[in-house]
């Protein structure tokens, strides 16, 4: 039986859209290129016309490398001199220049993207680079600012602005001539045998699995298929006509799940409200004896007495600060261990402390000296509440500590604090515990 119009113009518009959606996958989406979301630095900027500038190391996922896209911020009327954008090729403790750019300042417009471009590099995938730029010449003008993240959003990055490492990263973009469809070749098929890679193989695989596509769409709109239409059972509803007969089951899964979303949505919230400390990370401050911030602090999920626990990771030597607000009836909670797997591990110990940094000085509200492998007891969690009564309406820093117990050897030593976070009173006169930065 001949298709109808109606059902041609379907088929064509629902294979064309699959198509089309694979030409954009696979021939426009660049792939493998470095990037972190323009929104999602938050307002935060750093000042590139700081004596060290600002600095991003990362991996290059394509070949092809020509450019980064960065978001620079002006306050204060027009910037004056240049920026200075260099790019260097990192092994090891090595660095290569692989190109200079200077920029003249009144390009930098804020809101609006600056996109430095350099000659190409045609091998550039999984290639550690360097990305240093600083602002120079500033003279009477303001200093450019550049986007920055929070959070740590570049794989195997290292973010530095004037010599301070930071938890975020820069808002950056790279661009490449090679990175749509090599890149997917290189890095999907790179598990699979040779053969699998080779242009034969991939072009009889997509034109199989689009001629398949084709066939599905087709039965879909009624294109090919059986068009005639059954009749119903004498006394029964025809598909699809109106008044058939009642869904007592999809009603009742629907009314169960009203309920239970009701009863959930009204269940008791708690006496507290809490501050996640592992959440306010990126608005912490940090010292680590470690190569890159990254290495000394993470976070982890770890399995300890059979519960799962969020945790941090503080590498001895490790400070982590968090100023914050105090409000009334708020206490610190969190757990301090050696973490399990090195508990069987020969060690000579670990030091945590925690204290609180005020206006009167600072307290040391709690010190563990950890050695699990030579003291048994000390294989465990250490769940800890400390008041923070006298440092309400206060703003202090709450610093977490790690440092080796001997002698400065850290061989096998792994502190974590588990869940920490400030809980208080839900009372509206009671304020509210937020992190400064």
């Amino acid at each position: 039986m001949r298709s109808s119009p109606r059902a041609r113009t379907a088929f064509l518009l629902l294979y064309g859209a699959l198509l089309a959606w694979q030409v954009d996958r696979w021939c426009v989406t660049r792939h493998g290129v470095v990037s972190t979301w323009a929104d999602r630095h938050d307002g935060l900027v750093v000042s590139a016309g700081a004596p060290g500038g600002v600095s991003q190391t990362f991996v290059m996922g394509a070949d092809g490398f020509d450019g980064v896209w960065l978001r620079p911020s002006v306050t204060g009327g027009a910037p004056r001199g240049a920026l200075l954008v260099d790019l260097l090729q990192v092994q090891g403790h090595a660095q290569q220049r692989v190109a200079k750019v200077v920029v003249p300042a009144s390009d930098a417009t804020s809101g609006a993207s600056l996109h430095v471009r350099f000659r190409p590099v045609k091998a550039s995938r999984g290639l550690i680079y360097q990305l240093n730029v600083r602002h120079a010449d500033v003279g009477g003008g303001p200093a450019i600012s550049l986007a920055a993240t929070r959070e740590d959003a570049v794989r195997g990055g290292r973010f530095v602005a004037d010599g301070v490492e930071q938890w975020g990263d820069l808002v950056l973009e790279t661009s490449s001539s090679r990175a749509t469809l090599p890149y997917w070749l290189h890095e999907v098929l790179r598990p699979w045998p040779a053969w699998v890679q080779a242009a034969p193989t991939v072009v009889a695989v997509l034109v199989a699995f689009n001629l398949l596509l084709a066939w599905a769409c087709a039965r879909a709109t009624g294109l090919v298929g059986d068009a005639t239409v059954r009749s119903a059972p004498v006394g029964l509803p025809a598909p699809g006509a109106r008044g058939g007969p009642p869904l007592p089951l999809a009603t009742g899964v629907v009314l169960v799940i009203v309920l239970a979303g009701a009863a959930f949505a009204a269940r008791p919230t708690g006496r507290f409200r809490s501050l996640d400390l592992i959440a306010a990370l990126p608005d912490a401050r940090y010292e680590t004896t470690w190569p890159s911030l990254h290495s000394g602090i993470s976070e982890q999920a770890l399995l300890i007495d059979g519960h799962i626990l969020r945790a941090i990771v503080a590498l001895p030597t490790s400070t982590i600060r968090w100023t914050v607000d105090v409000p009334r009836d708020a206490v610190l909670r969190f757990g301090a261990a050696m973490r399990p797997d090195m508990w069987e591990r020969e060690s000579d110990g670990i030091e945590m402390r925690v204290r609180v940094e005020h206006a009167a000085g600072a307290t040391t509200v709690t010190e563990y000296t950890l050695v699990p492998m030579l003291v048994p007891a000390h294989k465990r969690l250490y769940a800890t509440e400390v008041p923070l009564q006298p440092w309400v309406g206060q703003r202090v820093t709450i610093v977490f500590e790690t440092t080796p117990e001997r002698w400065g050897n850290a061989v096998n030593d792994v502190p974590v604090w588990t869940e920490p976070r400030i809980e208080w009173s839900r009372a509206l006169s009671a304020g509210v515990a937020r992190v400064v930065r």
